[in-house]
């Protein structure tokens, strides 16, 4: 190519119109000489940019290439932002917004040459400069050995004085002492766990603002690559791609691994650190503070050790370094109840294997909604196992899905724990960005539970803090929405699990939107225990209502009626505006065995899901039914498991509308009424006068006229299934049940009972009828 060649084209790509995105060079350079920057800068970009353009003929090699790359990120003169792409010198801002402190001399010095895992503790107590926050006890509570027989009932009932505490403290019986399968020898002594490092001196804040500095550029990294991958195909769907990454980007630093020990090598590692560490200066065999020395016996107190962990938090002046080992789940290592089934050999105690106080049972029990989820692909139902040493942390967080928690000290020191109330939840996230300003643009990191602020601070914020010491062999029990954090004294074993009694749907659903709203994955699916008790609650309408049995069940105004009518009104709403035009498809049974979230924002896909047939095996929920694919609307589908209108009819059954209950008693869950059934209800008098006459016909055909007559049963028959048909009769006085209410949960219990008879009520006679569609 000649020269000339060469000029003419280099003079037509200076003449190029600015493509959309792109401002000119020019106007860039003015911008920045009106900000009193240096131009050159600027040029020398241009000049390189100019230069880099291929002739004809040009080999790329891969030096070449890099170097493309790099100048294609460093072009001042594209709009990034158009993108929400953070340019370089925003970067710059973030990580000068984090001054850090100078780095502290280390307390404690971990391993050596022959030993891996000893320590050297060159820290000391300070008891001089104690921090220990004064803070109002949380409600402690005693029950009697009848009180004690049912765990949640027991909960539901101090629910009222203890929920305003957000936590309170269980003491059992004397008489209540399980066994702990963890001493067991061949658990004790052999199984390991892996155990995490934990730096105390850190946890306010430094920590998390020299990860973040150190981790900015690797985050930085992956958030283009996101939007690289997402607009390969046209669009910019950050969320859709990111939302699992986003979640991981918290965790890549919030502790680093330390050694896998057994629970022995943890207990005497713990020991050692807390002998050195509380040793008293004035029994020291010389003036050397490295030498001193316990006196026999002697133990810091609970408060002694609560003052020099909040020095240590708020005033560190060495770097102190321990091990904790948090959510060990126990369907590997071990639970320390015992169990029914246990794979190694260990031994069985028939009283505490069914105990409703044993935490492998509480999901199971009447009266919680986690029964209704999948154990096998939840981990929310399976208790955790955590062992700590002193100044081990939990910082402050809030259960998933604001779930209850109800937590065990198997053996060993007592634990201190600091709640925030439920309904204070909100005023103390927006105090936390207040005081770590890195959590406004890193707003996971709130909820990953790395952060300690103390007491005090909060306090002064007007949030209400509240103290509970738990020792071992006691509960404590967190409320929903309660904040809440905890440090160990010493070394111990705990186990932890949730619950979900039915006054926590309320929470449950506010909590599913907002993770919806956030990209957070769901634990549990809402929708699917909420199915569940109101499949549950109409199996009870029917014993009640039809058969007129003592049952407890949900009344009109009960939590679980006001809760499914929510859920359903807003699934209507959603179906019909974001979802029109769509095909419709009946949902599987099996469809979420294993549990199936939006592929956009982690929403659990119960209830609905839009697909695709471009992407088999993929989904989104009703809200980003546009952002599954780039396939025209119409090639989408809908696909519901029940229709508005029956879950408009199961409300209905949770009313207590008996045309409602019978539907969804046959239809849907193959509910019948044997002859046993109907003789108990004919020897009860409760068939009506009014109702004999037209029902004269169906019974003869199943007892016969003999016995319509005597009331006795003069033949033998196999049951059989019959239908029952609603009628309306005349007004009038009838012997019917009585609704009593539990103002806590909104139950209903039937008892028998006659209506006054001045009242005037309308009637709802059961007719029985040949099985008829």
């Amino acid at each position: 190519m000649t020269e000339d060649t060469r000029s003419m084209i280099n003079d037509k790509v200076e003449k190029l119109s600015v493509p959309p995105g792109f401002v000119s060079l020019s106007s860039f350079t003015l911008k920045n000489l009106s900000s009193n920057e240096v131009a050159c800068s600027s040029m020398a970009v241009g000049d390189a940019f100019q230069t880099e353009l291929s002739p004809v003929g040009f080999t790329p090699t891969m030096d070449n290439i890099a170097m493309f790359k790099s100048n294609l990120s460093h072009r001042p003169w594209i709009l990034y932002n158009q993108f929400d792409y953070k340019s370089n010198e925003s970067d710059s801002e973030l990580e000068m917004n984090f001054p850090l402190r100078a780095c502290l001399p280390k307390g404690v010095v971990r391993g050596c040459s022959s030993c891996p895992n000893c320590q050297k503790v060159t820290a000391r107590w300070h008891p001089e400069e104690s921090h220990r926050p004064v803070l109002e006890e949380a409600p402690v509570f005693q029950p009697s050995e009848e009180e004690f027989k049912e765990s949640l009932e027991y909960v539901a009932r101090i629910r009222q004085k203890a929920e305003q505490f957000g936590i309170c403290r269980i003491v059992p019986p004397p008489s209540w002492k399980p066994p702990c399968l963890l001493k067991e020898r061949n658990i004790w002594e052999t199984s390991k766990f892996k155990t995490h490092i934990q730096l105390v001196s850190d946890l306010q804040d430094q920590g998390i603002k020299r990860n973040l500095d150190r981790s900015h550029k690797e985050a930085k990294i992956k958030r283009r690559r996101v939007w690289m991958r997402s607009s390969g195909d046209g669009s910019l769907n950050e969320i859709s791609t990111d939302a699992n990454e986003v979640q991981s980007e918290a965790e890549s630093f919030i502790s680093k691994l330390g050694p896998e020990l057994t629970l022995e090598a943890f207990n005497r590692y713990a020991d050692d650190f807390k002998r050195q560490y509380f040793c008293k200066r004035e029994n020291a065999i010389n003036s050397d503070a490295n030498l001193t020395v316990h006196e026999d016996g002697w133990e810091p107190s609970v408060e002694n050790v609560e003052g020099e962990y909040w020095r240590i938090i708020e005033n560190p002046i060495e770097e102190i370094e321990v091990l904790c080992c948090a959510n060990v789940e126990t369907g590997g290592f071990g639970s320390g109840f015992p169990v029914h089934s246990n794979s190694m050999g260990l031994p069985n105690y028939p009283e505490y294997c069914d105990s409703c106080w044993n935490l492998n049972n509480i999901f199971k029990l009447p009266g919680s909604l986690l029964g209704y989820e999948n154990r096998q692909t939840s981990a929310a139902l399976l208790p955790h196992l955590s062992s700590g040493m002193c100044f081990s942390s939990v910082c402050w967080k809030a259960e998933e899905h604001h779930l209850y928690s109800l937590s065990y000290i198997h053996f060993g020191s007592p634990k201190i724990w600091y709640v925030i109330p439920g309904g204070y939840c909100y005023r103390f996230e927006r105090v936390v960005k207040k005081h770590l300003p890195h959590c406004l643009e890193h707003p996971e990191l709130l909820y990953k539970n790395i952060s300690q602020l103390s007491p005090s601070t909060l306090t002064a914020e007007g949030i209400p803090v509240y103290r509970c010491v738990q020792y071992p062999g006691e509960f404590v029990v967190t409320f929903p929405a309660a904040y809440h954090s905890q440090f160990d004294c010493g070394f111990n074993c705990s186990e932890t699990v949730n619950f979900a009694p039915f006054d926590w749907l309320p929470f449950g659903q506010h909590v599913v939107e907002m993770y919806c709203e956030q990209g957070r994955k769901t634990l549990i699916s809402h929708d699917k225990l909420l199915l569940g008790a109101a499949m549950d609650a109409v199996r009870e309408k029917w014993k009640c209502e039809l058969l007129k049995k003592n049952a407890s069940v949900c009344g009109k105004d009960g939590i679980l009626t006001k809760a499914l009518k929510l859920r359903v009104k807003q699934e209507a709403i959603r179906r019909e505006y974001l979802c029109r035009g769509l095909q419709l498809q009946k949902m599987e049974d099996d469809f979420d065995s294993d549990k199936r979230d939006c592929s956009t924002c982690l929403y659990d896909l119960h209830f609905s899901a839009i697909g695709c047939s471009c992407s088999p095996g993929r989904y989104a929920c009703l809200l980003h039914a546009k952002n599954l694919c780039p396939c025209h609307w119409t090639a989408r589908y809908l696909l519901y498991r029940y229709e508005i209108s029956e879950l408009n009819l199961l409300v209905q059954a949770l009313e207590g509308r008996l045309d409602a209950i019978y539907h969804w008693g046959k239809k849907k869950l193959d509910l019948r009424v044997s002859s046993d059934d109907l003789r108990e209800l004919r020897n009860r008098g409760e068939v009506s006068a009014s109702v004999k006459s037209a029902a004269t016909s169906t019974l003869s055909q199943l007892l016969g006229p003999k016995e319509l007559v005597t009331g006795q049963v003069c033949r033998k028959e196999e049951e059989e299934k019959y239908d029952l048909q609603k009628i309306s009769a005349g007004s009038g006085s009838r012997q019917d049940t009585q609704e009593c209410i539990d103002p806590n949960f909104g139950n209903i219990t039937s008892k028998k009972g006659k209506f006054d008879k001045s009242q005037t009520v309308q009637n709802e006679v059961i007719v029985l009828t040949d099985d008829e569609d």
